[in-house]
């Protein structure tokens, strides 16, 4: 079987030519690459699904606050909140438990990337939501190979955005993480909503192509202002995406030209709005309070 792939294309004539579903075909490739066996892959993927759930329960109950005063504890406040305009569970979720692990994140706690840091809230928050709105959601079954195919699928999206592009905010902008989480995330619904892998792909190019451009601008060089609420939005983005694609709505862009134009994007942003704090809300009279009160 190979194990190389640079498109979606050749992923899903890989798929079909080998009559495996995408999410057994990720386990597999990741046993051959890592050179452990199939079970323990599984293993880990299970651990690291766990490290999602308890960054996301500790950004929920107990308030993260971190040394700069950026993070406070967003998370419960969401949480606990009087009002609501949009009145669906599986959204208000999605933005709370994205806050919450990012937070965690923001403060120091133990969390997965996905695919970066800065972006670990977007996925496991969007995940999550589904399964505690729309899956059991039970101690008894805290997850199952659903939770696992959804957290696989998005990592083949993820794969396929880092050979094509990048993964990193500091050559792509925030696009290359937040915006790829996103597009990670609405594969990762798709395919809890029952969708074939070519609507799947059509979630994730319609998340993707609506991050196209983001900056990586964090106030302070702390990847709190603005991650963090960047996480909320960008986990609402990922079912925006998938609720158009139920709808019969697709990606006028094929997903690879999509993760095409975002390296290209990304090779033209200026260095400034790369991670390095010196543009964007970084360079603000508020971002430069900031960064002046923590050098001090």
């Amino acid at each position: 079987m190979k194990y190389r792939f640079s498109s979606f294309s050749e992923l899903a004539e890989l798929l079909a030519s080998e009559k495996i579903s995408a999410e057994s075909y990720a386990v597999k490739r990741e046993a051959f690459i890592s050179d452990k066996s199939e079970a323990a892959i599984v293993e880990e993927l299970d651990r690291r699904i766990a490290v999602t759930r308890a960054a996301l329960d500790r950004g929920r109950t107990e308030p993260q606050r971190s040394p700069s005063g950026l993070t406070d504890g967003a998370a419960v406040k969401f949480a606990s909140r009087g009002r609501s305009l949009v009145r669906d569970d599986l959204y208000s979720r999605a933005i709370g438990y994205a806050l919450a692990v990012n937070e965690v994140n923001a403060c120091g706690g133990k969390v997965v990337a996905f695919p970066t840091a800065g972006s670990s809230g977007i996925v496991p928050g969007a995940i999550w939501a589904w399964w505690d709105t729309r899956g059991p959601g039970t101690k008894e079954a805290p997850f199952d190979e659903r939770m696992r195919g959804a957290f696989l699928i998005a990592s083949l999206v993820g794969v396929l955005i880092a050979q094509g592009a990048t993964l990193a905010g500091a050559e792509g902008g925030c696009q290359a993480e937040c915006g790829a989480a996103g597009a990670m995330a609405a594969a990762a619904l798709a395919y809890l909503e029952g969708l074939p892998l070519a609507e799947q792909f059509q979630a994730a190019s319609l998340a993707l192509k609506n991050s196209l451009g983001l900056a990586c601008d964090p106030i302070a060089g702390l990847v709190e202002v603005p991650c963090v609420k960047r996480n909320a939005f960008l986990a609402a983005a990922s079912l925006a995406a998938v609720e158009l694609v139920l709808a019969g709505i697709g990606s006028a862009v094929p997903f690879d030209e999509v993760v095409s134009a975002m390296k290209s994007i990304g090779d033209s942003l200026p260095p400034s709005l790369k991670e390095n704090a010196e543009g964007g809300l970084a360079a603000t009279p508020t971002g430069l309070a900031v960064k002046s009160k923590m050098s001090h």
